[in-house]
């Protein structure tokens, strides 16, 4: 990972076509009580595994609000960054600061990592709910994950507490 082309090579892998690898389970996050996550490898049109990218997904309850975020993630050794990421937040919470310390309120898109470079926008939409399919559909648009057999739900979709 070279830090001058990073946005480059994220706005790069946005682009190519991808496909979600195996179906996506929400589980209870081992280093969090309460937090569910998903994880997936990625495939290309050809349905081979790609290299290095891979979906995250988090869900998170807060006593502010419940969090969620969908991440296209890259992986190298053990250094993972974030290439695109949409994180839901409650409007009324602050979720960052940009780099001149205007603080970033409710739900918002990361393209990089900070680490290296990143472009952080706030979103906005009639969406209500952070678990809504409306948010799933919203990053699979953006990261170019297309679905088949397989795709990507929000935490809660399929259960008996799901909308």
């Amino acid at each position: 990972m070279i830090k001058e082309t990073w946005l480059d090579d994220c706005r790069k892998w946005c682009r190519q076509i991808k496909f979600i690898a195996e179906d996506i389970e929400w589980a209870e996050k081992p280093s969090h009580s309460g937090w569910k996550e998903a994880t997936s490898l990625l495939l290309d049109e050809r349905r081979v595994t790609i290299p290095h990218l891979y979906f995250k997904g988090e869900f998170q309850a807060g006593r502010m609000g419940d969090r969620v975020t969908y991440g296209l993630m890259h992986k190298e050794g053990k250094e993972r960054h974030r290439v695109f990421m949409l994180e839901i937040w409650p409007s009324h919470q602050r979720s960052h600061r940009y780099k001149d310390g205007t603080p970033l309120f409710g739900p918002h898109i990361h393209l990089g990592d900070y680490r290296l470079d990143e472009i952080t926008r706030e979103v906005r939409s009639s969406i209500t709910g952070p678990a809504e399919q409306g948010w799933v559909d919203r990053f699979v648009r953006h990261a170019r994950i297309q679905s088949e057999r397989m795709s990507i739900v929000p935490p809660f979709g399929h259960d008996l507490f799901g909308q």
